[in-house]
C-alpha cells in the first residue's frame, strides 16, 4: 500500500470573547509582537538610517588650476594660474607653463578612470617646493545624485632643487553627512577656481590675493563644505636637478568603487525593519506555541473542546 493523502484530526477549543482563554491567547500574541519589536530594536540594525553604496563618479578636469613654485628662500615664489587676469596682475611672479591634460577610460564605461596633468615651466630660480590646486567637475548619478565642483590639492618640498615631480594618487570623496537617497544635490555646483573673470567688474588686487593666491583661505572655505574630495594615497617621486626647467606630472586616479554613504528613503527603512521584526517574531512565536500547547493540552483555561473524530465529508 502507498500513502496518497493525509487528513489531520484536530481538537478545537472554543470560548467567548470575554473569557480568560480568549484574553490569554490575545495577551500571548501581543506579547510576542512586543517582545519581537524590543529584541529586534535592542540588538541593533532595526532601522538602517545610513547605508553605503559603491559607485564610480564621473569626473572631468575644468581647466582651472593654480600652481605655486617655491625657491630656496622667501620672495622667490613663482606662480601660474589658468586665469590670464591673475597672471597679468602678478606679472613679476608669473612664469609661463605648457600644460597638457588627458583623460583615460580604461574600462570603456564612458567615465574617466585616470586624469593626467602635466605642466612644464621655465623658472628663473631652482624649484625647491611645489603647491598645486586643480579643480574638477564631480558628479554621481543613480542611487546617489550629487553634482559639484571639487578640488585636488598637493604640496611637496625638498632640501635639494628638483627638475621633475611625479605624483600618482586617488581622488577620494569625503563626507561630513550622508547624501539623501534619490534626491538631487547641487548645493556646491559652483566653481571654486574661476578662470573667467569679467574685466568690467571692480575687482581689486587685494581681493584677488585674498581669494586666489592665499591657499589657506581657499582650503579653509573648501573644507567647510559637507562634501569634498582629497588627493589621497599619493606616491610622489622627486627628481633632483640643478637646471631652471621644471616638470609637474600629476596622475589622478578615479576609484571605480568609491564608498558613498547615503540616507535611504522611508519605504526602504520600513522594508528592512519589517524583515528584522519578522525574523525575530517567527522564533518567539514558535517558542510561545509550546507554552500555548501546554496551557490548552492540560486544560489550564476553561474552553469547549470539539474533536474531529470522523473525517470531514467534502462538499462539492
Amino acid at each position: 500500500m502507498v500513502q496518497v493523502y493525509t487528513e489531520n484530526l484536530s481538537r478545537r477549543h472554543y470560548s467567548s470573547i470575554v473569557s480568560l482563554a480568549f484574553l490569554g491567547r490575545l495577551a500571548l500574541f501581543l506579547t510576542a509582537v512586543a517582545v519581537s519589536l524590543v529584541v529586534a530594536y535592542a540588538t541593533g540594525g532595526f532601522w538602517s538610517k545610513i547605508k553605503p553604496t559603491l559607485q564610480q563618479p564621473e569626473v572631468h578636469y575644468t581647466y582651472d588650476a593654480m600652481l605655486l613654485f617655491e625657491g630656496s628662500e622667501a620672495g622667490q615664489e613663482m606662480i601660474w594660474t589658468s586665469s590670464s587676469f591673475i597672471n597679468n596682475e602678478f606679472a613679476s611672479a608669473y612664469v609661463p607653463a605648457s600644460v597638457q591634460v588627458a583623460e583615460e577610460d580604461l574600462n570603456n564605461d564612458n567615465k574617466p578612470d585616470v586624469i593626467s596633468f602635466v605642466a612644464d615651466v621655465h623658472t628663473p630660480n631652482p624649484v625647491y617646493g611645489v603647491k598645486a590646486l586643480l579643480q574638477f567637475k564631480y558628479e554621481y548619478t543613480g542611487t546617489v545624485r550629487l553634482n559639484m565642483y571639487s578640488l585636488a590639492y598637493f604640496a611637496w618640498s625638498s632640501a635639494t632643487p628638483g627638475g621633475v615631480l611625479y605624483t600618482d594618487g586617488e581622488l577620494m570623496l569625503q563626507q561630513k553627512s550622508p547624501i539623501t537617497d534619490r534626491k538631487y544635490n547641487d548645493l556646491y555646483n559652483y566653481p571654486i577656481l574661476n578662470s573667467q573673470f569679467n574685466m568690467t567688474e571692480p575687482l581689486t588686487l587685494q581681493a584677488v590675493q585674498a581669494s586666489y593666491l592665499q591657499f589657506e583661505s581657499i582650503i579653509k572655505s573648501y573644507l567647510d563644505r559637507n562634501y569634498t574630495t582629497t588627493y589621497s594615497n599619493v606616491f610622489p617621486v622627486w627628481k633632483p636637478s640643478q637646471g631652471l626647467g621644471f616638470e609637474l606630472n600629476m596622475r589622478i586616479r578615479i576609484p571605480p568603487n568609491q564608498v558613498v554613504w547615503y540616507r535611504p528613503q522611508v519605504i526602504e527603512q520600513l522594508k528592512f525593519g519589517w524583515i528584522q521584526f519578522l525574523a525575530t517574531y517567527i522564533v518567539l512565536w514558535w517558542l510561545f506555541s509550546w507554552l500555548e500547547f501546554f496551557v490548552f493540552k492540560y486544560r489550564m483555561l476553561t474552553t469547549r473542546v470539539v474533536s474531529d473524530v470522523q473525517p470531514r465529508i467534502q462538499k462539492f
